[in-house]
């Protein structure tokens, strides 16, 4: 039986079909329960004195919140006579619609309210009727799509598709789709509040809808951004919560919702998102006096305003009503819940930019999310605790809920602090059908900032997020000059944060990194005006502001306009035509490699040639290693930043060309007695060491993207230190043999970093192992296991040090390499969540240098892996490494000339 008919026969069951029975419900006394229902005559007293109206008999809601709430309640009036009147959608399907998401809610008031609007609009009793049988016989075919979407976005709104979606947009406009949407949002809201109250139908009714106005005055219309946060840290959980399990709850983990907000982050929202100067002539002057790059109100001001101002105005005002009873971390922990209950990613995401806009670090805002998404709640406060599920129960059965539950908040928050938990778990059902309606697209940056007209700590000149402070100190210009090797040209120069922070103990591999950057921003076949773009889109994709203002930096240096910049930054769906498939391969390659499909590798081969496309996936894996560089040291922009190119050039001999192994100790083995000390990633052991066996098998047949080049080729393109070896290594033949101008820099910072700092080889490829794993990269966990056997390891130990590796089981391992691979997997897949305390953890196990190299070595390993993966480059059969480091020269590089 589907779930309509399962519904259809409890109404039948209680006699709520057919035409419903208006409740004639005798009021409860005054002061009885948590909302005094109190006489019209007093509850207008309460109330802002009204502009138009006033006096009538008013509904019952408003009766009971009118005495803690007034200024709240009038705004809800007026936005309930928005919604009953002035909606475009037609009358008569605008109340049936409304009578099909309160039968579904279960909420009998609602249900009287619509069916006296729908008859007040005309709507004949033979269709009213047929509201509550299967298919809605009578109706038409795009009438009865629109009440199935009210259906659908009431009982589960993350189910309705995106066809589903361009029906009503097809049989309606965008306009009325649009107003279905908030309609539907309303009515969630305003159903699960009528529940919480138990609002009664009053003596005459249903009312008609009341025609009032109030002061403007009286209403709260500006932003209030939250008071400074007086916070502690949340316990350990005990495992003595005091609310019974969800078997479901538990299901959906802190990384799967995680993983939810990415894929949202991705999503296209399905109405055209309007420039924000088309979105303000809609709206009325004080409301919104900046931008905003919140697509909820891009959305639902650009195509429901007479809806959408009404809504924003109550909210506004019962948030500053509420705002002294009314903690904002707590609340978003409701809306949390409710997020995670209703399946609103989107939503979700908001929670956590307002977590930190209140105050959180992104440390404090994981552990709060991963504690709330679990089944133990014992780390909060009993009343938070029973909120949490009073809000979970509101989400999924509003139609349970009982005067047990409205006692418990009562007794936990006193009564006029449980009418707030109410009104607003309610109202969090507004916002979530927005979101999932529209299928919004989650913003990258944290757009409440502006919206509050607050800041974060600080701010570079260009406007970005500017970090303060960061695990590592950054040297001066002058001293980070000094430690380098000495300059031929362009020394002295303001130097970037990154070069800063290397430096300190890595000074030549700085150095050759800023030769690199210069080689990438300067030196690339790519137009520099696309090459940008994709730099750009990289960076966003990894969430990192410093690249992010030096992409758009250099593309209005490459002669970009601002109204260019505004179509790159705004809604991809308006990107060029041109454009598109390049920044889809810059994202895919960034979010997702293995995932590129071939016919767009073509495509960009076929338009922009071998070279062009070969500097892409270049592009690509620069990009990803910097932005780890930058999002690992948490680096501030520059003062006066974003720099230009440095063009420098140091002396000869400072770097290390020629191909250089360092020498390996003993290898290690593994422990017989350890234990795991990590947390497990629950996706991390579904791969198993015989599956990822067999992808190692199946990457030795694949067929590469474009044509390996023979070594007589290559050689020709590269300067004699570098020619002087011969390789058969795919990845050196590829990069080489088609971005010589790209390759050499890499290769030579690499080496240096080598000569410079002397890793362990076993301990630096079980890490990059780790990395492979985290982002399958299939080509280069091959190139791991032939130089662990290069390191001394035979075929045997390397399987059973791969197997350990791919379990969640790595007791094998000491305490501080376990920590290490953690700290691998969490730069590799989530590098915006690098704290600073992650960064220090790896400096108290390894020492601040080995540290600095360990991490180098890592961000690194995004560098590798974005090539194979760009290439889709096959693994070679034999071990290319053994005769490549079979001659190990002595160190080409020179310790680095000192300034006087």
């Amino acid at each position: 039986m589907s779930q309509y008919a399962q519904l259809t026969l409890l109404g039948l069951l209680l006699g709520a079909v057919c035409l419903p029975a208006v409740a004639r419900v005798t009021p409860r006394p005054g002061g009885d329960g948590i909302a005094e229902l109190l006489p019209d005559e007093a509850a207008w007293r309460r109330l802002p004195a009204p502009t138009r109206g006033g006096g009538q008999p008013l509904p019952s809601w408003a009766r009971m919140i009118a005495a803690d709430l007034p200024k709240s309640t009038a705004a809800l009036l007026e936005l309930d006579l928005a919604q009953r009147t002035r909606s475009p959608v037609d009358p008569k399907l605008r109340a049936s619609m409304r009578w099909v998401a309160a039968h579904a809610n279960r909420c009998n008031y609602a249900e009287s309210y619509a069916e006296a609007d729908a008859r007040r609009a005309g709507l004949a009793d033979e269709k009213l009727k047929a509201l509550a049988i299967e298919g809605q016989p009578g109706w038409s075919e795009a009438d009865r799509r629109a009440l199935e979407f009210a259906r659908k976005m009431t009982l589960d709104s993350d189910s309705v598709t995106d066809e589903e979606f361009a029906a009503i947009v097809r049989d309606h406009g965008e306009n009325q789709a649009a107003s279905m949407v908030l309609l539907m949002a309303y009515a969630n809201f305003q159903d699960r509040l009528l529940l919480c109250l138990d609002a009664p139908i009053e003596p005459d009714g249903p009312l008609a809808p009341l025609d009032v106005a109030f002061d403007p005055a009286s209403y709260t219309t500006r932003t209030v951004p939250p008071p400074p946060l007086s916070k502690s840290p949340l316990p350990e959980p005990t495992g003595r919560d005091q609310v019974t399990d969800d078997p479901e709850w538990a299901a959906a983990s802190f990384e799967k919702l995680q993983a939810r907000l990415e894929a949202q982050r991705q999503k296209p929202t399905r109405l055209r998102i309007p420039a924000w100067d088309e979105v303000t002539r809609n709206l009325p002057p004080g409301l919104m006096n900046r931008g905003s790059e919140i697509i909820w109100y891009r959305i639902v001001f650009g195509y429901a305003p007479e809806l959408a101002v009404p809504f924003e105005i109550f909210m506004r005002t019962a948030g500053a009503e509420a705002a002294p009873k009314y903690d904002r971390i707590f609340a978003q922990g409701l809306f949390w819940v409710t997020t995670k209950a209703v399946k609103c990613p989107y939503c979700m995401g908001h929670c956590e930019m307002n977590w930190e806009v209140s105050g959180l670090t992104r440390d404090e805002i994981a552990r709060r999310s991963r504690l709330l998404a679990g089944d133990d709640w014992s780390s909060f406060p009993p009343a938070e605790q029973h909120a949490y599920a009073f809000a979970r129960k509101l989400a999924v059965a509003p139609w349970s809920i009982s005067d047990e539950d409205r006692n418990r908040l009562a007794s936990d928050f006193g009564a006029d602090r449980a009418l707030i938990v109410m009104l607003n778990t309610s109202r969090y059902h507004y916002m979530t059908r927005i979101s999932n309606g529209f299928q919004l697209r989650l913003e990258r940056e944290n757009v409440f900032y502006d919206f509050y007209n607050t800041k974060p700590p600080a701010r570079s000149a260009g406007g970005e997020i500017q970090k303060v402070g960061g695990p590592v100190a950054l040297l001066n210009d002058d001293d980070c000059w000094k430690r380098m090797p000495e300059t031929v040209a362009g020394g002295g120069q303001p130097l970037p944060s990154w070069a800063r922070a290397v430096a300190g103990r890595m000074p030549r591999t700085a150095a050759a990194m800023l030769e690199l950057d210069l080689a990438q921003r300067t030196r690339s076949p790519l137009d520099p005006s696309l090459r940008a773009k994709m730099r750009w889109v990289i960076a966003r994709a990894n969430r990192c502001d410093y690249s992010q203002a030096y992409a758009l930096a250099d593309l209005r240096r490459a002669g970009a306009d601002e109204a260019t910049v505004q179509v790159l930054t705004g809604d991809p769906a308006d990107w060029p035509e041109a454009d598109r498939e390049p920044l889809e391969f810059a994202r895919l390659h960034t979010v997702d490699a293995p995932t590129i499909p071939d016919p767009l590798f073509a495509r960009l081969r076929e338009r922009f040639g071998d070279k062009g496309v070969a500097s892409m996936v270049l592009l690509g894996a620069y990009g990803n290693f910097q932005d780890r560089i930058v999002l690992g040291l948490q680096l501030p922009i520059e003062p006066g930043g974003p720099l230009a190119p440095l063009d420098v050039k140091f002396v000869a001999g400072a770097f290390q060309s020629i191909p250089i192994l360092p020498d390996q100790a003993e290898p290690p083995g593994l422990l017989t007695s350890g234990r795991t000390v990590v947390d497990r990633d629950p996706e991390w052991s579904d791969l198993s060491y015989e599956a990822l066996q067999s992808r190692l098998e199946g990457q030795r047949d694949r067929t590469p993207r474009l044509p390996i080049p023979s070594w007589d080729e290559v050689k020709k393109g590269l300067p004699p230190a570098i020619a002087a070896r011969p390789t058969r290594i795919v990845w050196n033949l590829v990069c080489s043999g088609y971005v010589p101008e790209l390759a050499v820099p890499w290769s030579v910072s690499t080496r240096t970093m080598w000569v410079e700092t002397k890793p362990d080889r076993v301990f630096e490829e079980s890490l990059f192992w780790i990395q492979t794993r985290a982002i399958r990269c299939n080509y280069c966990m091959g190139h791991c296991e032939m130089l662990l056997e290069v390191a001394g390891l035979d075929k045997d130990a390397i399987a059973e040090r791969t197997r350990r590796l791919a379990s969640d089981d790595w007791s094998a391992f000491p305490p501080a390499e376990q920590r290490a691979y953690a700290y691998a997997r969490k730069l590799t897949k989530t590098p915006w969540e690098l704290t600073e305390a992650d960064y220090k953890g790896l400096e108290s196990d390894l020492g601040p240098e080995r540290a600095m190299a360990t991490f180098w070595w890592l961000c690194r390993g995004l560098y590798m892996t974005r090539v194979s993966d760009g290439f889709q480059l096959p693994l070679e059969r034999e071990n290319v490494f053994q005769d490549f480091y079979a001659n190990r020269p002595a160190p080409e590089a020179k310790e680095p000339t000192r300034k006087p």
